[in-house]
């Protein structure tokens, strides 16, 4: 419930010297005095208290009352009620303008007519509110009703409660709801549930790819400590580092830039070494034109060269005995 505390505290206790034999019992004594009022110190109403323990090891004597002054500590429980809670009440009285209720058993609690909902209206005859709503929602003897705190009233060491069952959430058990704020957790609850209900739902190729990001982000944590390593171990031996780079093959990415890179090169000697071309038309017609006529004279050339050279073998055949000469196989391309 609302409004109940634990805590542990200390008291100031000005003992009596009668009860000097045995303080323990005097302490408990006094405290017992305070229960079910109102304490100033605590804020509160004093409900219970256990594990007493006195703190003075060297009392001392109040100047001007025959008393011993003790310092007290004490596990206690407090109930603090503040307008807007919502508490838990048991019926105990039914009148025509209000429902009387008890709080812990112990702390008196009232309803007023005004307080209530219209829907609410007083059977006499039968000692009991009823809901126009709902005939079973009664509030008569013996029933506990949940109801919100309008105000706290004091009456000297003792308190009182002025209750509400205007919100709708309020009425008698069974039919009342939890506050708001409660169910405000509760739908957050609901919707983390859904989120984890939507995770569970999605495909297996989500499910595989969720799953290869923490294998991935392993590999580059070895990647990187890898790195790590050789760098200590580089700047422990550069000489041995070195070698060992030189041995090591080049990477994969920079095997493909030298290739990428020596076949760029062939395709810019290639466009180099071809002759440029020229738009289609007349000047083309005038290259391989040009291109014909020096054909026929390197042929012609070449003929005229071969009729020389038969010309002066055979001179040199009569020269030597007569014999004839072998003349050459002229090939004739027309």
């Amino acid at each position: 419930m609302e409004g109940l505390e634990r805590l542990r505290t200390k008291f100031t206790v000005d003992l009596h010297p009668s009860k000097l034999a045995s303080a323990k019992e005097g302490v408990r004594a006094h405290l017992a005095s305070l229960l079910l009022r109102w304490n100033e110190d605590l804020e509160g109403v004093l409900l219970a208290f256990r594990n007493e323990r006195v703190l003075t090891q060297a009392a001392t004597i109040h100047p001007y009352f025959p008393f011993v002054r003790l310092e007290v500590a004490a596990e206690v429980a407090v109930f603090r009620p503040r307008p807007g809670m919502r508490l838990v009440g048991t019926v105990n009285k039914v009148g025509a303008d209000y429902v009387g209720l008890l709080v812990l058993g112990v702390i008196n609690a009232s309803v007023a007519a005004d307080q209530m909902r219209p829907e609410f209206r007083p059977r006499l005859a039968e000692h009991c509110w009823v809901s126009s709503k709902a005939p079973r929602h009664r509030l008569e003897a013996g029933t506990k009703v949940h109801f919100d705190v309008a105000s706290v009233r004091r009456h000297g060491a003792f308190i009182s409660i002025a209750g509400s069952l205007q919100h709708p959430s309020t009425g008698a058990e069974g039919f009342a709801r939890p506050p708001e704020r409660k169910a405000a957790g509760a739908a957050a609850a609901a919707a983390a549930g859904r989120q984890e209900a939507g995770a569970q739902a999605q495909g297996p190729a989500q499910q595989q790819q969720q799953q290869q990001q923490p294998e991935q982000g392993k590999k580059k944590k070895e990647k990187k400590k890898k790195d790590k390593a050789a760098a200590q171990q580089a700047a422990a031996n550069p000489a041995a580092a070195a070698q060992q780079q030189q041995q090591q093959p080049a990477p994969v990415e920079q095997q493909s830039a030298g290739k990428k890179a020596k076949k760029s090169k062939q395709q810019k000697e290639q466009q180099q070494a071809a002759p440029p071309q020229q738009a289609n038309g007349p000047s083309m017609a005038a290259a391989g034109a040009a291109a014909d006529g020096s054909g026929k004279k390197k042929k012609e050339k070449k003929r005229k060269a071969d009729t020389a050279d038969g010309a002066a073998a055979a001179a040199g055949a009569a020269a030597n005995g007569g014999a004839e000469p072998k003349s050459k196989k002229q090939k004739h391309k027309g």
